[in-house]
């Protein structure tokens, strides 16, 4: 009954346990109280009329006699501890003597006030029965709010449980990712082309031995190792790039700048980073997470992509600032006006959508300020909250060419 288990802290319980203690006392005192001023008005004006002799008690000894008796059974519940009775037979036996002890408190004090004599047996008795009841009532229902609250209680820290197990998991599977992939970065961009190295010195040595005997051969070995050479040079460091991209160990500003620095020279880029966002991204600090940074740099990257598949576009403007503890992450340009499409799950902006979502984040496309296309990606970081200016989003910063 007392809702407590093995990993809530002493100090949680303790706070557990004067909070059912509140609503326990609260609830039962003012059901006791309700009856009692319903009590008091009913036999003074009602049943007085019929009784001669009660005309002469005056309204304020019943009420106070009524409030004595909800004092005392407040008390005696708090000292009787039922909010902690280890059972459901516990709390009805110590309620019963919580309520018992309300009766007899509620006719003494009706005696003593001058409500009744002390020679008025079978009055007495019938208030000592009707006190007990309206007290086991009333405690009654304070224990039924008390484990409805309790109830509600544990709930709601099962679903936080179950909101941190499902975000340590996230955290662990994009730590795993991240680990993937620079392994695989690594791979291609060290082993693989070692290896793509070594083939085209073998095959120069081939060419070597056979260029004055047969041309055409020659020929072949040429053009075999220009393909090695472009493959090696091109297509190798690309698929490195896309699996774990420049500068990230650097930051997400110097990740965005060295991905639109990659774009043709005929496309204007600039990048405007807010004042909090350097400060968090500053790389001494290790505030943004890697996978955050990468899950950022991949939303420029797409709306980068799609600026440039649908275009054609002239310019990009990149912006990042932030709001609260959510990073926000806004790429505009000026190609095509933007034309809603169908939703593609198998697009790579709704695979984007989807990965926010899992963080909590949000992904929108929708038009430009004039023309071209606007993406705007909001990605809830773990320590924003910890650098100054974050909470208000610390608007403006400085502008960098891209």
């Amino acid at each position: 009954m007392a809702g407590t288990d093995g990993v809530t802290p002493l100090s949680t319980r303790r706070a557990d346990d004067a909070a059912d203690r509140r609503v326990l006392v609260r609830a039962s005192g003012l059901v006791a109280l309700g009856y009692g001023v319903g009590a008091s008005f009913q036999t003074t004006y009602i049943y007085a009329s019929v009784v001669p002799g009660w005309t002469d008690v005056a309204l304020w000894q019943r009420l106070l006699a009524n409030a004595l008796a909800v004092a005392v059974l407040v008390v005696a519940l708090g000292a009787l501890r039922v909010h902690r009775a280890p059972t459901g037979w516990g709390v009805a036996l110590r309620t019963l003597v919580a309520a018992v002890v309300m009766a007899v408190a509620r006719t003494t004090a009706q005696v003593a006030v001058g409500v009744y004599g002390p020679d008025e047996g079978a009055s007495l008795r019938a208030e000592l029965v009707a006190a007990a009841v309206t007290g086991a009532v009333s405690a009654g229902i304070g224990v039924w709010v008390m484990l409805d609250r309790r109830s509600a209680r544990r709930r709601a820290r099962e679903a936080e449980r179950a909101a941190v197990g499902v975000e340590l998991a996230v955290r662990a599977l994009e730590a795993e990712e991240i680990r993937v992939r620079r392994q695989v970065a690594e791979g291609l961009h060290g082993t693989l082309q070692q290896r793509l190295v070594l083939v085209d010195a073998r095959l120069a040595d081939v060419e070597g031995r056979w260029r004055g005997s047969d041309p055409c051969l020659v020929d072949e070995l040429v053009w075999v190792r220009g393909q090695l050479a472009e493959i090696r040079d091109d297509d190798v460091r690309q698929m490195s790039r896309l699996l774990y991209p420049d500068r990230l160990e650097l930051g997400l500003v110097p990740a965005v700048r060295a991905l639109l620095g990659r774009l043709p020279a005929t496309i204007a880029t600039s990048l405007r980073a807010s004042d909090a966002v350097r400060t968090l991204d500053d790389p001494t600090r290790s505030d943004v997470t890697v996978a955050e940074r990468l899950l950022a740099l991949r939303v420029v990257e797409e709306a980068v992509t799609n600026a440039l598949k649908n275009g054609p576009a002239s310019r990009v403007d990149v912006r990042l600032d932030l709001d609260g503890g959510v990073l926000v992450i806004v790429v505009s340009n000026d190609g095509a006006p933007y034309a809603p499409r169908a939703v593609d799950p198998a697009s790579g902006t709704s695979r984007l959508a989807d990965r926010l979502a899992i963080v909590g984040g949000r992904l929108r496309v929708g038009p430009g300020p004039e023309v071209g296309a606007r993406v705007e990606a909001r990605l809830p970081l773990q320590a924003a909250g910890a650098v100054p200016g974050a909470e208000d989003g610390a608007p403006g910063g400085a502008r960098d060419p891209g």
